[in-house]
């Protein structure tokens, strides 16, 4: 629980929520080279970092790489529509990680709607900034191009 309240992602779960998603969590680490995730895949899982470095390309390759570390989390928008993950996830060096598989929390949620809700809130907040940020990126990237 104590590395779950550490990610952006679960800082507004209350604790008993968080606990659910703590004892659904499972532990493993993927070495260094390894691909986690292939850009076809639909997974199935959260996965947060707790040590360690992924790559994330874009499916198509035509852009640079994006670098996800200690304290971050990969699948969230697949976690949350199932979709395809339209990028390759490997790990540039050993990487412990959090795995919540959606499967396994959708179970120990089911009986509290109230729980499931906070969650996902929660997930959809954390959505909602990340774009903010991506809009903010690609605003500046082509105010910069503009003035070039």
């Amino acid at each position: 629980m104590r590395a779950l309240k550490q990610v952006i992602l679960f800082k507004d779960v209350p604790d008993p929520v968080l606990e659910i998603v703590a004892r659904t969590a499972e532990e493993i680490s993927v070495p260094a080279g390894e691909t986690l995730v292939a850009a076809a895949d639909t997974p199935d899982a959260l996965y947060v970092i707790r040590n360690g470095t992924l790559s994330v390309v874009p499916e198509g390759g035509n852009m640079s790489p994006m670098l996800f570390g200690t304290g971050e989390t990969i699948g969230d928008a697949q976690f949350v529509d199932g979709e395809a993950a339209g990028g390759t996830v490997t790990a540039l060096e050993r990487v412990d990680l959090l795995v919540i598989r959606s499967a396994k929390l959708a179970d120990a949620l089911a009986g509290d709607p109230e729980a499931r809700y906070q969650l996902y809130r929660a997930i959809a907040r954390s959505l909602a900034a990340r774009l903010r940020r991506a809009v903010g990126m690609i605003a500046l990237a082509r105010e910069r191009e503009a003035g070039s």
